[in-house]
C-alpha cells in the first residue's frame, strides 16, 4: 500500500491551516493522474486523515474515482 507519495509532511511541511487542502490537492492530482513523478500506478482509492485544534477535531476522507 502505497503511503505519502508526495512526502507527507516531512516533503512538504506544514502549511498550518491548510494541510487538509493539500492532501485533498495530492488525493485530486493522484486520482486523476496527474501527479507526475509521485504518480501512484492506477490509483483509485486514496485516504486522506487530519487532526487541528487542540487534537480535538480530527477528519478523514476517503476519495475514490469509477
Amino acid at each position: 500500500i502505497p503511503v505519502n507519495a508526495g512526502g507527507g509532511l516531512i516533503g512538504d511541511g506544514h502549511p498550518v491551516g491548510a494541510t487538509g487542502v493539500r492532501q485533498v490537492f495530492e488525493a485530486y492530482q493522484q486520482l486523476t493522474g496527474q501527479a507526475g513523478a509521485r504518480q501512484i500506478e492506477n490509483a483509485k482509492r486514496f485516504l486522506t486523515f487530519n487532526m487541528g485544534g487542540s487534537l480535538t477535531t480530527s477528519v478523514a476522507m476517503l476519495w475514490a474515482r469509477d
